[in-house]
């Protein structure tokens, strides 16, 4: 198992009950006692993402946002925050995410990297959606659901997948 926080191996799962609901990480001996470090035990998460009450605690300069706003609320104020609180935020991200790094959907390998084809199905794609809300405002179902299909089979060669979002 890998840990959470550093992503190093031989990590162990911690379940703490948290604000009623249960929180599980993985951390490796290392992380555990930087974090754990013997405080109170009802602070050992609170401690992941650094502690408040031992220093000033930092905010972002466009937003005023603070970390302890994003522990109570779990929402940041703004784009600058991921940058301000990056080395707070990584471990949490990580823990929840997997990675750090968004690697966003890629062409399937049905499209064999042919990127005319790719760049055709794409232009198409748009085409059908546009087609289907004007189908579904005109109340013609039966037109849209083939348009639906159609869409899915092109999301399909695209992304490997049948979503026709």
């Amino acid at each position: 198992m890998h840990c959470s926080n550093c992503g190093a191996k031989g990590a162990a799962e911690y379940v703490r009950r948290t604000d009623g609901r249960e929180v599980k990480i993985s951390l490796c001996p290392s992380c555990y006692s930087k974090l754990y470090g013997g405080e109170d035990d009802n602070d050992f998460f609170t401690s992941f993402l650094g502690n408040v009450g031992s220093r000033k605690e930092k905010s972002c300069p466009s937003c005023g946002t603070t970390l302890a706003d994003f522990r109570r609320t779990g929402l940041l104020g703004c784009a600058r925050c991921y940058t301000e609180f990056r080395e707070e935020l990584t471990p949490a991200v990580r823990y929840v995410q997997g990675k750090v790094r968004h690697e966003g959907k890629r062409p399937s390998e049905e499209s064999g990297g042919n990127y005319d084809l790719v760049r055709q199905l794409v232009r198409e794609q748009e085409k059908l959606k546009s087609e289907l809300e004007h189908a579904i405002r005109e109340g013609n179902f039966y037109a849209a659901e083939k348009l639906k299909a159609r869409l899915k089979e092109i999301n399909r060669r695209l992304y490997g997948g049948g979503d026709a979002r």
